[in-house]
């Protein structure tokens, strides 16, 4: 009764979704959307700062993409219009203001002239411009705009250029206006140059264990109203999703009509006489493969024992792989080398192998070499003594490797030579003196015709897989149900936490875009109807909707117990940790005396102390009067209480210009290329506090 209940509450839902899936077979989108009282144009892609893109204008302008330039996939197209889209109409105020514009030279000019922009430069000449592509490509846009059905891409490529080129500029300006003064500079200096030694007691929160204070739900609650608008436990929106697939596989039956066809296959494939011609004729060319398989990949072929029983002209099979079915004719059997030698080497450098004296200098010392070696000179002491190859000297010169991997003079020596022989090779890393110590010929190939193709699933298995997945997402229809559900078929329910608008790939679904476009338009606790993606039906639940800002509790309690039993610790010994001397102190909390030597401001983190940096504590130690013993101080490891011990005096005046260069370097990046640095951090913040709703996935 259960299952008839859901249907009957759901059927409006049900019949919309069977009408609408039947009404799209026999009219365009576009109409079915005006027929639901929408225009086309006005389904939104998205919005910026109240700012309403129409999905119209959006798809517009990545098709016009996609025609003017190559991308690995549409979705990088998509992505990069969007990025476009959100920069015009975050910057688009602000080019007007400063006045920012592109005349007719300077489009020339960063295009093929004297200065090339650095856009232009990756995108139409792949990052090295050349006197010769400027010229190329100033004739391909005069020809592109000389022509009348050019103009439009010419026009397209213009609009792209010139925005583009107003963010270069932009960009441009702000990195020059960002500069660290004097002021910074002397901040920079004291922080790396007054220093202090101390001597502390620090009672690591580590060391306490949790079970001796108690954190209740009061106390977690307490440190969230503290500490929720902190940096740290800033919430990015989100989506927490899970889902569950449910497999589209061949079906026994399926699996059997499969082998059935291939069967009947190998019985006239193993009379004919012309391999090629029997494909041919069977339309097999597609689903046909010649394989050799030699050595170690025979032992990974399933039918290893089959293929190495068979004779020549045995058809083996048919057999599963996977969700494919094969059948294998044995065309060849031989005995061939595995390209597998061993050697050893001694090599002899010098400034240039081609230079006839200087190789003559080198033939001289590899026939003394030789002398001493039928002398009885041990070939290891010889490598050790002369070999200029520091890659082999620990292994006494030897090398073992398969054809391909050497330079060609010294791998067909290796190879061509019989066992034991010795004698010279010239590269361009100089003679090399080798010893051909082993060599492998012996390994068995056989060459195979296959004939693979995927099982095909029939429509009765694919139409069960879909009721299946329908049933599931109507009868479990919110996240208790869900779950539950998924526990007791076998589900297993993967999790995909924080998941981004916009995302294509979420855990363990690489095309999960749909899924995402989903998310982004349900409500906490729904269950989507089901989606077919890479060979599955996948049903999602929306566990959790994350808004940007401040976290609620729930989202992060675990933190905020964690940062309430820290606090905890911290109060425990605040009052415990005082007296009058650091060994007192010590005594009182079982810990032992410490000390910092040269800490300072620049690097606060305290050798042997923990992770955490303590800025707090080093600041203490450079303020406190020397020999003074400080209040507990609560640090991000532990309550310390600390006395200064020894501080250098720093002499601070003049204009820092060392620090100051250094800060521009640094933190403002003034000397790497536009499109890093403090532009792209000033524009991420800009984007950040900006209210973007992309919906492209749900349009």
């Amino acid at each position: 009764m259960g299952m008839i209940e859901s249907i009957r509450n759901r059927q409006t839902l049900l019949l919309t979704i069977i009408g609408l899936g039947m009404l799209s077979f026999l009219v365009p989108y576009d109409a079915v959307i005006a027929m639901l009282g929408n225009n086309p144009g006005t389904q939104s892609a998205g919005t910026i700062n109240g700012d309403d893109i129409s999905f119209l204008e959006y798809r517009t302008r990545v098709q016009e993409r996609n025609s003017l330039f190559n991308y690995t996939d549409d979705k990088a197209a998509q992505n990069e219009v969007w990025g476009d889209i959100v920069i015009e109409r975050l910057y688009g105020d602000n080019f007007d203001a400063l006045g920012l514009g592109l005349t007719k030279e300077e489009f020339d000019d960063i295009r093929y002239g004297d200065y090339v922009s650095p856009w232009v430069s990756r995108t139409f000449y792949g990052g090295q411009v050349t006197e010769e592509q400027k010229q190329n490509w100033k004739q391909t846009f005069s020809t592109m705009y000389s022509d009348p059905a050019g103009k439009a891409n010419y026009a397209g490529y213009a609009r792209v250029i010139t925005q583009k080129r107003m963010r270069e500029k932009f960009d441009g300006m702000v990195r020059a206006g960002l500069a660290a003064n004097s002021l910074e500079g002397k901040r920079e200096f004291l922080g790396n140059q007054e220093k202090v030694d101390f001597r502390y007691v620090l009672k690591r929160y580590s060391s306490i264990p949790d079970g001796d204070v108690t954190v209740t739900d009061a106390d977690a609650k307490a440190f969230y109203r503290d500490h929720k608008s902190d940096a740290q436990y800033a919430q990015r929106a989100g989506r927490d999703i899970e889902y569950i697939r449910i497999p589209l596989t061949a079906s026994f039956d399926d699996r059997q009509n499969a082998q059935s066809g291939m069967t009947e296959l190998k019985g006239t494939w193993s009379a004919a006489t012309d391999d090629d011609a029997f494909l041919a004729e069977n339309n097999l060319l597609a689903e046909t493969s010649r394989l050799e398989i030699i050595g170690p990949a025979l032992d990974q072929e399933s039918q290893a024992a089959n293929l190495e029983a068979a004779s020549v002209g045995d058809v083996v099979g048919p057999y599963f792989e996977g969700t494919n079915i094969r059948l294998d004719k044995v065309i060849s059997k031989d005995a061939v080398a595995d390209s597998s030698v061993k050697c050893r080497h001694i090599l002899l450098k010098t400034a240039d192998i081609k230079d006839a004296a200087q190789l003559a200098v080198l033939e001289a010392r590899a026939d003394s070499l030789k002398r001493r070696l039928r002398a009885g000179d041990a070939f290891a002491d010889l490598v050790n003594k002369h070999s200029e190859d520091p890659g082999s000297k620990a292994t006494g010169g030897e090398y073992e490797f398969r054809r391909g991997r050497m330079v060609k003079p010294f791998e067909d020596f290796c190879f061509d030579k019989k066992v034991g022989s010795i004698g010279t090779a010239e590269t361009n890393y100089g003679l090399h003196l080798i010893e051909v110590l082993d060599q492998q010929w012996t390994s068995d190939a056989i060459t195979v015709q296959r004939v693979e193709r995927e099982v095909e699933i029939s429509t009765l298995t694919a139409s069960g897989a879909k009721e299946t997945a329908m049933n599931f997402a109507i009868e479990y229809g919110d996240l208790e149900a869900f779950r539950n559900a998924a526990d007791t078929m076998g589900y297993a329910i993967v999790q995909a936490r924080d998941v981004q608008a916009g995302t294509a790939a979420i855990t363990g679904l690489p095309n999960g875009a749909e899924v995402v476009g989903w998310a982004y338009g349900a409500e906490a606790g729904d269950v989507s109807n089901p989606f077919q993606i890479d060979g599955n039906y996948i049903i999602a639940c929306l566990v959790n909707i994350k808004e940007e800002g401040e976290p609620p509790f729930e989202n992060v309690e675990d933190a905020m117990r964690a940062g309430a039993l820290k606090q905890k610790k911290a109060e425990m010994y605040l009052d415990l940790m005082t007296g009058s001397t650091l060994e007192e102190i010590a005594e009182k909390t079982g810990e032992t005396v410490g000390t910092s030597n040269g800490s300072n401001l620049k690097n606060p983190t305290i050798s042997g102390s923990g992770s955490a940096p303590e800025p707090k504590v080093v600041g203490a130690a450079l303020a406190l009067a020397m020999n003074e013993v400080s209040a507990p101080i609560e640090g991000q490891n532990g309550v310390w209480v600390i006395m200064p011990t020894t501080r250098n005096p720093v002499e601070a005046s003049g204009q820092f210009t060392t620090e100051v260069k250094n800060l521009n370097e640094r933190t403002y990046f003034r000397n790497q290329p536009i499109s890093s640095g403090a532009p792209v951090r000033l524009s991420n913040a800009i984007i950040e506090k900006a209210d973007i709703d992309d919906l492209r996935q749900g349009s």
